[in-house]
């Protein structure tokens, strides 16, 4: 009779370190995009393995994976703390966000398959469903996977790399200040048609055009108000 494959305890065992691990991860990010977690909050790296029932090794972990994405900011021998930006900060991110994302759409609709194009609508949808619901939280994540999944269409694994590292921090911060300011979400569903026009038109001039417009559109209002934050941290 043959013998069954058994994962080895090493195996099984570290399998189980990676599933709190992204848990955790998963955890905290949430706690930060829905508010609980405010900018220039501290993280403690203890308070946040008592929490969740982890090791500081653990904790530890997933605060990297945190500061990667540009989530939390750890400064030498003070701590780490959920990432705030200056408006001198928030204009330089818009800034290179326009241009590299502007890119990514001229590519995106070159490149861009039906299928693609079928899931691209079916982000939009998701974004609509938190918009109805009013959620923050879901409108954040499901906004951000609407214009990862356009970087993803690119075919340009470098530029979503960047793009990535770039805008998570960006779309954090950002939604934490607009729940906080109670803004409408209203108009977030049809912002974002223009772009999946001239993606299904394969318009790579236009795809670009209207990706500057929407994102500089989409931030006006608190671009605006930019001059009120400050920096607490760092």
């Amino acid at each position: 009779m043959p013998k069954k494959n058994v994962p080895s305890r090493p195996r099984v065992i570290a399998a189980r370190k990676e599933s709190v691990h992204v848990k955790l991860v998963d955890a905290v990010r949430h706690a930060i995009l829905s508010g609980e977690l405010r900018p220039g909050d501290p993280v403690a790296e203890v308070h946040m393995a008592r929490a969740h029932g982890v090791s500081q090794s653990t904790a530890r972990e997933a605060l990297v994976k945190l500061e990667h994405a540009g989530l939390v900011r750890r400064i030498h021998n003070i701590g780490t703390f959920v990432t705030q930006m200056s408006p001198r900060e928030i204009q330089e991110r818009l800034r290179l966000r326009v241009m590299l994302e502007g890119l990514a759409a001229m590519e995106a609709a070159r490149l861009v398959s039906g299928r693609q194009l079928d899931e691209i609508g079916q982000r939009l949808k998701a974004i609509s469903k938190a918009v109805d619901a009013n959620d923050y939280f879901e409108a954040a994540q499901a906004d951000l996977e609407f214009h990862r999944l356009i970087w993803r269409c690119s075919g340009d694994n470098m530029l979503y790399q960047m793009l990535d590292q770039l805008t998570v921090p960006l779309f954090a911060f950002v939604s934490m200040e607009r729940r906080r300011m109670h803004e409408r979400l209203a108009d977030a569903v049809r912002a974002h048609e223009p772009i999946v026009a001239a993606l299904r038109e394969h318009n790579a001039g236009a795809a670009q055009e209207v990706m500057r417009v929407h994102i500089e559109g989409s931030y006006a209002e608190f671009s605006a108000q930019a001059p009120a934050y400050t920096l607490a941290v760092g």
